[in-house]
């Protein structure tokens, strides 16, 4: 059993097929099926169910998996401790945000490049339970978004500050819409609205059921920029969540906030704080922290 063979096995859950996993791996195909039945064969158990393709793993699989998962995370960590003692940090800091968050991370982002020249980043647009199970799994460092305060409790979190809901709009509406409004302000405006099994939208559709008012959006799309864009081309209102860096790049785009009660869920920062976080996310997290207590 090696490093790399735990490597391909990981990829292979993260790819669900054998092509893409070995294009992942710079491997071919049967050079990643061998090593992998390599280790099957080293361990005395099936891993991997094979019809004509991936089929997924034998329960025997699973526990190895998550074994693996935890010996490349603790193999990554030893690497970056070795960096460190020689004075630098290198590597990648996976993220996954959840795109509606509207989280502005470049200062944190430039903060680290400018302490750490060797560390990149890449940037994953995910729901938040794919977060919760990519910060489990290993294969995110800090997640973004909105999460239930319980959820935070299981990691170190950074809470950002309660932004609250604005509406967007062109000058053409700037006449219908009071300086605050109130949801039965919006009914008749044409809306630009997350789409419907987001939790933001969720949260809209509950606030405004709560005052007898249905949301008919014009359209609907889980990313931020779209709806901006489409409020700056005219289409419509928008209701976003505050903060986005966006709201300063759009001219004759104006926001106003929404007199809407908090969210239950909490915008925040996490990551891992059971030993397992690695030297990036702690790195990240340090500037993340500097940062926002400043403000």
């Amino acid at each position: 059993m090696d490093i790399k063979q735990l490597h391909y096995l990981c990829t292979l859950a993260e790819q669900r097929h054998f092509g893409r996993a070995a294009r992942a791996c710079c491997v071919t195909q049967p050079t990643l099926s061998m090593r992998l039945r390599q280790l099957e064969q080293e361990l005395g158990v099936a891993l991997v169910r094979r019809g004509r393709q991936f089929e997924g793993f034998t329960p025997e699989g699973e526990r190895v998996l998550a074994r693996a998962r935890t010996l490349l995370s603790q193999y990554d960590n030893l690497r970056l401790e070795v960096d460190a003692m020689k004075g630098r940090l290198t590597g990648t800091v996976r993220l996954g945000l959840v795109p509606l968050s509207c989280m502005d991370l470049s200062p944190v982002l430039a903060g680290l490049r400018r302490r750490h020249q060797g560390v990149g980043f890449e940037i994953n647009d995910m729901t938040a339970d794919a977060i919760l199970d990519g910060l489990n799994h290993n294969t995110l460092d800090i997640g973004g978004g909105f999460f239930e305060p319980e959820v935070l409790a299981r990691f170190d979190s950074l809470a950002l500050p309660e932004q609250g809901v604005v509406l967007a709009f062109g000058p053409d509406w700037k006449a219908r819409v009071p300086a605050c409004p109130r949801p039965a302000d919006l009914a008749g405006l044409p809306l630009c609205l997350p789409k419907p099994g987001m939790y933001f939208r969720h949260y809209l559709d509950t606030q405004f059921a709560r005052e007898g008012l249905a949301l008919e959006p014009v359209l609907t799309s889980n990313s931020v920029y779209r709806l901006m864009r489409w409020v700056h081309a005219g289409l419509g209102c928008a209701l976003v969540p505050a903060g986005s860096v966006l709201f300063n790049e759009l001219p004759g785009v104006v926001c106003r906030p929404v007199a809407l009660p908090p969210m239950a869920r909490i915008g925040a920062l996490v990551m891992r704080n059971d030993g397992q976080a690695s030297l990036l996310a702690k790195g990240f997290f340090e500037v993340a922290r500097e940062l926002w207590r400043g403000r």
